[in-house]
C-alpha cells in the first residue's frame, strides 16, 4: 500500500514529512519498494526558492511537450574564409542547422545590386542542397548607407530590410532565421551615430526588417553576450517583441547548472512585457583542452536548454580556430570527444523534449527523453539498473554505473533507482535552490537579503545598488574596501540537527590585494583567510542544531578592486568530507 502510493502520489507523501528529511524518506521508501518507473514531474521545476523565484513561471510539461524537438546546430565560418570541404565534417555529426553570415556589405557592393553567389553564398547553398538549414547573422552596417555605422535613417533601415529580403529569396525554406546583430551587449556593438538613442533605432531598425519580410522567415533580435536578461528588458520596453519570432542568447558558462533558472528568468522578462517568444541559444560552448569535460557539458547544457523550452542551440564551433583553438567538434578534420557527444545529443533530441523527472533532491538531475531514455548527473551516490544500456556523454559503454557530475545516458529502460548521496549541500548545483540563501552584509554586520538580479550579461543574486556585489553559481565579485565593505554571503540554514564536514576552493587572479572569506557555524568563525590566488580549505566540521546557519562570508581584503573570484563549497555528511575541485 505505502509503494503504491509512493508510485501514485509521491508530492503527498513528502508533504507529510519535514522538508529537510524528504529526500531521505522517499528514498528509504524507494529503496523498500524495489526498482520504480520514474515519473515525468508535473512541471519543469527550476527549485529556486519562493522569495526568490517571485514572478518566475517556469514551462509545464504539457507546454513542452507541444513544442517541436530542439534543433541542435553547429557554427560554420564560411563568412571569415573557410574551405568548402568543411562541410563535410557539419554532415558527419548530423548537423541539421548552420550558423554564418551573409555580410550586408559583401552581397551589396553598390546600392540596390545584390550579389549573394560570393564563394560565402556558394557554400551555404551547398549547404541548402545537402538538406542543412541556415540560421544567418547579419549587422545592420553598411558603409554604402549612414557612413558606415548601424543603419538608424528611415532609408538605412529600409535598404537593410531590403537586403534580407534578398537573402529570404535567395535561400527560401532552406532559411529558418536571420539574427539581426551579435552580443549586443558587449562593447563594439550598436555603433550608432552620437546622438541616436541606441536601443530605440535597433528596435526600429527590427520593425522595418519585420514590415519587409515578417512571415517568411524568424527574425532573431536581442542577440546577447551570456543570457542578458536585464540588457533584453530594455528592448522589450521599447517594443521589440512585437517585431521579432524569437530571442537569441549565447548561455556561455563553465558549469550547466543554473541554465534552467536563467531561462525561467528570461521567461518570465518577456511575460511582463506581454509577449513570449522562443528563445534561441545561438552560442553556446565550452573554451576548454579537457575533451571529456566539454563533451560531458554538451550533454548536459543542452539537455537543459531543451527541456527550458530552447528552439536551437548552436555548439560554437564546428572546427577549433586559430584565436578559439580549444571550442571546436573537430581539431582540423580529427573528431574530437565533443564530436561524438554532439552526435549521441542528436539521437536523444529525435526522441522528443526532455522532462525532469521530480526526485526531491535538487542535488539529482534526471531528464526523461521518450519513453525509456534518461540522462542523469548529480552529487555521487549509487546507481541501480534494471536492463538496459548505459553510455558516458561521447557514447562509449559504462559498466559500473554510478552517479557523479559526469552526465550518463541510460536507453532501453525506467527501472531506475538512486542511492542517498553524503552530499548536503552545493553552492555550484543548489545554486538558486532553499538550500542557500544569499546576502549583502555590511561592516555594521547588517544584511540583506539578495532577489535574483537581471543584469547586463547574466542573472546572478545581487541587487543594482551593491554593484559590482553578485553571486552566480561558481564565481562572485564582492565590492567596497576594508573600511567599508560589501560582502556577500552564502547561507545554509539547517532544518535538522546537521553533522557536516565543509569542503571548498577558491581561486583568483592575481589583480589586487585579495578576498577575505570565512566560515562560520552558528555564528562561531571556523576559519579566515585570504584568497590571493588558489585556495582548498583545510579540513573543517561543525555541528549544526536546528536552526543552525553555516555561513560562507567573502568580502574585500582592504582595497577596491580585482575583487572577483571562483568558488565552491560543498558541506557533506560527518565523515564523507573530501577535497572539493575548483572550477574556473
Amino acid at each position: 500500500m505505502v509503494c503504491r502510493a509512493l508510485m501514485n502520489s509521491p508530492r503527498k507523501i513528502a508533504a507529510q514529512v519535514r522538508p529537510t528529511l524528504r529526500i531521505a524518506v522517499l528514498l528509504a521508501l524507494l529503496a523498500a519498494c524495489g526498482p520504480v518507473q520514474l515519473r515525468r514531474t508535473a512541471e519543469i521545476a527550476s527549485p529556486i526558492g519562493t522569495a526568490q523565484a517571485a514572478g518566475t513561471r517556469t514551462l509545464g510539461a504539457a507546454e513542452i511537450a507541444q513544442l517541436p524537438p530542439m534543433l541542435l546546430g553547429v557554427q560554420t565560418h564560411f563568412s571569415q574564409g573557410w574551405p568548402l570541404s568543411t562541410l563535410a565534417l557539419s554532415q558527419q555529426v548530423s548537423a541539421p542547422i548552420l550558423r554564418d553570415s551573409l555580410p550586408w556589405a559583401e552581397g551589396e557592393r553598390t546600392r540596390g545590386n545584390y550579389n549573394l553567389n560570393t564563394p560565402t553564398g556558394q557554400a551555404l547553398g551547398a549547404a541548402c542542397a545537402n538538406g542543412q538549414r541556415l540560421l544567418l547573422t547579419v549587422t545592420p552596417a553598411n558603409p554604402l548607407y549612414d557612413s558606415g555605422q548601424w543603419v538608424s535613417s528611415t532609408a538605412g533601415n529600409a535598404a537593410f530590410a531590403s537586403y534580407l529580403s534578398a537573402l529570404a529569396d535567395r535561400f527560401g525554406s532552406c532559411l529558418a532565421a536571420i539574427e539581426v546583430g551579435n552580443e549586443l551587449n558587449g562593447s563594439g556593438t550598436l555603433v550608432y551615430p552620437a546622438g541616436v538613442t541606441r536601443p530605440a533605432a535597433y528596435v526600429a531598425t527590427l520593425a522595418a526588417v519585420h514590415a519587409r519580410i515578417g512571415g517568411r522567415t524568424a527574425i532573431l533580435g536581442g542577440s546577447t553576450n551570456m543570457i542578458g536578461t536585464g540588457f533584453l528588458k530594455t528592448l522589450f520596453a521599447l517594443g521589440m517583441l512585437d517585431e521579432v519570432d524569437g530571442i537569441a542568447v549565447h548561455p556561455y558558462r563553465s558549469r550547466a547548472e543554473g541554465l534552467d533558472v536563467e531561462l525561467a528568468q528570461l521567461n518570465a522578462a518577456m511575460d511582463a512585457a506581454g509577449r513570449r517568444v522562443p528563445i534561441w541559444a545561438s552560442e553556446f560552448s565550452l573554451d576548454t583542452r579537457n575533451q571529456p569535460v566539454a563533451a560531458e557539458e554538451l550533454i548536459k547544457q543542452a539537455t537543459m536548454l531543451a527541456a527550458g523550452g530552447a528552439a536551437q542551440a548552436s555548439w560554437y564551433a564546428l572546427i577549433d580556430q586559430r584565436w578559439y583553438p580549444n571550442m571546436g567538434l573537430y581539431a582540423g578534420s580529427a573528431p574530437k570527444l565533443q564530436a561524438s557527444a554532439f552526435r549521441q545529443m542528436q539521437q536523444l533530441l529525435a526522441l522528443g523534449r526532455p522532462q525532469r523527472l521530480d526526485l526531491g533532491d535538487p542535488l539529482l538531475f534526471a531528464y526523461r527523453f521518450g519513453a525509456d531514455t534518461t540522462v542523469v548527473w548529480g552529487a555521487p551516490r549509487a546507481l541501480s539498473i534494471e536492463g538496459g544500456v548505459v553510455s558516458d556523454a561521447a557514447g562509449a559503454s559504462v559498466s559500473a554505473a554510478r552517479v557523479s557530475e559526469s552526465p550518463l545516458v541510460i536507453s532501453g529502460t525506467t527501472a531506475i533507482r538512486f542511492g542517498r548521496t553524503n552530499w548536503i549541500a552545493d553552492t555550484l548545483m543548489g545554486w538558486g535552490t532553499p538550500q542557500w540563501r544569499y546576502a549583502v552584509r555590511m561592516k555594521s554586520e547588517t544584511s540583506y537579503t539578495l532577489p535574483l538580479f537581471d543584469d547586463q550579461f547574466t542573472s546572478y543574486f545581487g541587487d543594482r545598488w551593491y554593484r559590482p556585489l553578485r553571486i552566480n553559481t561558481t564565481s562572485a565579485g564582492v565590492g567596497g574596501t576594508g573600511a567599508a565593505p560589501l560582502r556577500a554571503v552564502w547561507r545554509h540554514v539547517a532544518p535538522v540537527a546537521e553533522a557536516v564536514d565543509i569542503g571548498g576552493c577558491f581561486s583568483k587572479t592575481a589583480i589586487g590585494d585579495g578576498v577575505d572569506l570565512t566560515v562560520m557555524a552558528a555564528g562561531k568563525v571556523l576559519w579566515r583567510g585570504v584568497v590571493t590566488g588558489q585556495l582548498q580549505l583545510p579540513p573543517l566540521s561543525a555541528d549544526l542544531a536546528p536552526g543552525d546557519a553555516l555561513e560562507l562570508v567573502a568580502g574585500p581584503n582592504q582595497t577596491t578592486g580585482g575583487d572577483s573570484f571562483n568558488l565552491r563549497l560543498v558541506l557533506f555528511q560527518r565523515g564523507a568530507g573530501e577535497p572539493v575541485a575548483c572550477v574556473n
